[in-house]
C-alpha cells in the first residue's frame, strides 16, 4: 500500500500509515508490550498486515506460524494459543491507554470477535468517546470470532478461579487521569465499599480479634505460616550480611584530609559493595536472595524431618590500605551446620578510573565462584539433597539437579529422567518460570545433543513455546531470556538472536554463563572479534567452566584459523558422548591436520546424533547460520568424509 494513502478500518476514521506505524512504536516501547515479545509480535503483524491490505490474512492461523512462529502444521482449533494471547494483548491495549498511552493521538484497538485491528483517533484530553462496537465478523472470520469469544471466556474464567498460568505476567502501568462517565462513579464506589470491607475482615483475622463468619479455617491452607511457602521451589536461600570495613577512608594522590569524607564515601565503601552484590544475587534464577534474616524459613537440618533445603550467609570485610588500593574479604557459611564453605580475598584493587567496570568484574569474580551453576552454593546444596536421599525429595529444585547432571553427563537416561521431572513440576505449578526454560534446554538436545525425540511435535517448536512460556512468566530473568536466544539461534533468528541475547547480558551483566554462551553465538554469526572477546572475559572470571563454553573457544580459534588455540581448548572435550564437543574436534584435528583422529569423531558424532547423517546441511546451517561460516565448516565436512545432500548449500 502506498505511504501517501491512508488506512480505513470498520468503525474509525482513516489513517495514515505513518500515523499508525507511530503509534504502533508507541505502545510496542511500552511496559506493557517491552517484555512480551508474544504480545509485540502479534501486534505488528496484525498492523501491518492491515497496512499491507492484507485484512483476510490475519486470521489464527497466520498469526500462529508467521508471528508466533509455530510450525506449519499447527492447528488452530486444538491449540488455543493466539485466542489466549489476543485476549492478553486487548488487555495490555487497555492498560497502555489508560496509563502511558493516555495522551497518544491515535489509538489501536483489536476488537473482541476479530484480530484484524482498528485505528481510532484519540479523544482530546479529559474528554471520553464511547468505543466504537465491534465490526460484524464476515463470513469467512465468524467461526474464528467465535473461538476467539470462547478462548476469552475460559482465560477470564481462569483468572476468576485464580489459576496463576493464566495471569498476565506484564506489571501494570499506573493509570494517568482520565475523565470517568458519570454512570460508573456509583459501580466505584460499590467497589471500594466492598474492598474496604475485604481488608477489614483479613485484618481482623490475621490479628485474631474478627471472625464473625468462621473464615479463619477456611483461609487456614492458604494465608497462615507464609515463611514457610517462601521456599516452595526448594531453591537454595542466600542472605547477605552488612559488609564490615577497616583502615579508614584512603586519599588519592593530590587529595588532602580535608577530602577524606568525600573519598570514604564514595563508590568502593562496604556499603556500596555489599549492595552490588546483593543485587547481583538476586538476578540469578538459581538462588533465593533473603531480605532479611526474619524472611528464612526454619531450618530443619537433622534428624527424621531434616529438609533438603539449603540457607547460606554471606558476609564481607573492605579493607583499605595505606598505597591507595583496597581488598575485600568475602566469607560464605551454611547456616545449616555453621561451617565456612568458601572464602576467598580481592586484593589490590584500586579507585580511580571506571570504578562502575571495576565493580561490575570484581562482582562478577564473586558470582562465578558462588552463584552460577557450578559454583560453591550449588555444590553444596546438591551434596545437601543426596545425603537428604536424592532429588526425588528436594521438590522443583530436585528436577533442576537432574537437569545440570544431565549436562555434566550428556547421558540419554538422565535427559529423559529430567525431561520427566520438569514436566510434572510446571504441570503443577505452571508458574515455575525457571522449569519452562529449562525445558526448552533440554528440547534443543533433542537438535544439538541426537537425543532421541520426545514427541510428534517439533523439537523447535517445542523450545520456542516452552522459552517464550518463561519470558512471560519472568520478564525480568535474565536465564530466561538466554535461552530464548538459544531457541533462536537453532532457528536461523539472527535478529531475534541478538536482541534476546542483549536483554539476557543487560538484566544480569554478573552472570559469565550468559557471556559465554552469548560471545559463542556471535562467533557462529560471523561476528568473532565480538563474540572471543566475550568468551576470553569469561574464561578470565571462571577458568573451569562447562564443556559447552570450550566448544565456543574451540570453535572461535578454528575459524580464525589457529590450530594451536583451537587444539588447546579441544582438549578439554574428552568426552564423548557429548555431541557438539565432538563436531569441534573433529574441525580442530581437520585444521591441524589430523584427519584420521578427525574422522572418528567424525563417526562418533554421526552415531550420537544421527541427524548429521540424514540432515547433514540442515544441520550445518543450526550450527551456524552466517553463510560464510557454513561454507567453511561444510567444505571441512565434506573433506572429511560426510555425504552433504543440498548441493546449493555450497553456493
Amino acid at each position: 500500500m502506498p505511504e501517501s494513502t491512508t488506512v480505513e478500518t470498520p468503525g474509525a476514521d482513516a489513517a495514515s500509515p505513518d500515523a499508525v506505524r507511530r503509534a504502533l512504536a508507541h505502545v510496542l516501547a511500552s511496559d506493557e508490550l517491552r517484555s512480551s515479545p508474544q504480545l509485540a509480535n502479534i501486534l505488528r503483524f496484525v498492523v501491518e498486515a492491515t497496512l499491507d491490505g492484507r485484512r483476510e490474512a490475519i486470521k489464527g492461523y497466520t498469526i500462529a506460524v508467521e508471528a508466533l512462529g509455530r510450525d506449519p502444521s499447527f492447528d488452530p482449533q486444538t491449540d488455543p494459543i493466539v485466542r489466549v494471547e489476543a485476549t492478553r494483548l486487548r488487555r495490555a491495549l487497555e492498560r497502555y491507554y489508560a496509563g502511558a498511552g493516555a495522551a497518544d493521538d491515535l489509538e489501536i484497538a483489536i476488537p473482541r470477535g476479530s484480530y484484524v485491528p482498528h485505528f481510532l483517533p484519540r479523544p482530546a484530553a479529559g474528554a471520553m468517546a464511547p468505543a466504537p462496537a465491534p465490526a460484524p465478523a464476515t463470513a469467512e472470520e465468524a467461526p474464528e470470532a467465535l473461538a476467539d469469544l470462547a478462548g476469552a471466556d475460559a482465560f477470564l474464567d481462569g483468572l476468576s478461579r485464580g489459576n496463576p498460568a493464566e495471569r498476565p505476567a506484564e506489571p501494570v502501568a499506573a493509570p494517568l487521569p482520565v475523565a470517568v462517565p458519570r454512570r460508573r462513579i456509583g459501580v466505584g464506589l460499590a467497589f471500594g465499599v466492598l474492598l474496604a470491607a475485604v481488608v477489614l475482615v483479613v485484618s481482623g483475622l490475621a490479628l485474631g480479634s474478627l471472625d464473625p463468619l468462621g473464615l479463619r479455617g477456611v483461609l487456614a491452607g492458604s494465608q497462615l505460616e507464609p515463611l514457610e511457602r517462601a521456599n516452595r521451589l526448594g531453591i537454595p536461600m542466600i542472605e547477605v550480611r552488612n559488609f564490615e570495613s577497616t583502615g579508614g577512608p584512603v586519599l588519592p594522590p593530590g587529595d588532602t584530609p580535608a577530602r577524606a569524607g568525600a573519598a570514604g564515601s564514595g563508590d568502593f565503601t562496604a556499603e556500596a559493595i555489599e549492595v552490588r552484590v546483593r543485587d547481583a544475587l538476586a538476578r540469578f534464577d538459581l538462588l533465593d536472595v533473603l531480605a532479611s534474616p526474619d524472611a528464612r524459613p526454619a531450618l530443619r537440618c537433622a534428624g527424621e524431618e531434616a529438609s533438603p533445603s539449603s540457607a547460606f550467609a554471606l558476609g564481607g570485610l573492605v579493607e583499605n590500605h595505606d598505597d591507595g588500593t583496597l581488598s575485600v574479604l568475602l566469607r560464605l557459611s551454611d547456616l545449616c551446620d555453621g561451617t565456612i564453605v568458601w572464602s576467598r580475598e580481592f586484593d589490590s584493587l584500586r579507585r580511580g578510573g571506571d570504578a562502575t567496570a571495576l565493580e561490575i568484574g570484581l562482582v562478577r569474580d564473586i558470582m562465578a565462584a558462588i552463584a552460577e551453576p557450578y559454583g560453591v552454593i550449588q555444590a553444596r546444596a546438591r551434596a545437601r539433597v543426596t545425603a537428604a536421599g536424592g532429588p526425588a525429595i528436594a521438590g522443583p529444585y530436585g528436577c533442576v539437579l537432574i537437569a545440570y547432571s544431565y549436562w555434566r553427563s550428556y547421558l540419554p537416561a538422565e535427559h529423559e529422567a529430567a525431561r520427566d521431572c520438569l514436566e510434572k513440576a510446571v504441570a503443577a505449578d505452571r508458574t515455575f518460570a525457571l522449569g519452562y526454560a529449562l525445558l526448552a534446554e533440554l528440547n534443543l538436545d533433542e537438535i544439538r545433543a541426537g537425543v532421541p525425540p520426545r514427541a510428534a511435535t517439533p523439537a523447535l517448536n517445542r523450545a520456542l513455546a516452552a522459552a517464550e512460556q518463561a519470558v512471560e512468566l519472568a520478564p525480568t530473568s535474565a536465564f530466561a531470556r538466554r535461552v530464548l536466544m538459544d531457541v533462536h539461534f537453532f532457528r536461523g533468528e539472527r535478529a531475534a538472536t541478538l536482541a534476546a541475547g542483549a536483554s539476557a547480558l543487560e538484566l544480569n551483566p554478573y552472570d559469565v554463563d550468559i557471556l559465554a554462551d552469548f560471545g559463542g553465538r556471535l562467533v557462529a554469526l560471523g561476528d568473532s572479534a565480538r563474540g572471543e572477546a566475550m568468551l576470553a572475559q569469561a574464561a578470565h572470571a571462571a577458568p573451569g567452566m562447562p564443556p559447552w563454553v570450550d566448544y565456543h573457544r574451540v570453535i572461535a580459534a578454528y575459524l580464525r584459523g589457529d590450530a594451536v588455540a583451537a587444539a588447546a581448548a579441544a582438549d578439554h572435550l574428552m568426552g564423548e558422548g557429548y555431541a557438539p564437543g565432538l563436531l569441534a574436534r573433529a574441525l580442530a584435528s581437520h585444521l591441524a591436520g589430523e584427519d584420521d583422529e578427525a574422522r572418528a569423531d567424525l563417526a562418533k558424532l554421526v552415531a550420537i546424533a544421527p541427524g548429521w547423517a540424514s540432515e547433514p546441511d540442515t544441520m550445518i546451517r543450526r550450527f551456524f547460520p552466517d553463510a560464510g561460516v557454513a561454507r567453511k565448516v561444510r567444505a571441512d565436512l565434506a573433506d572429511l568424509g560426510l555425504k552433504l545432500r543440498d548441493s546449493a548449500a555450497a553456493n
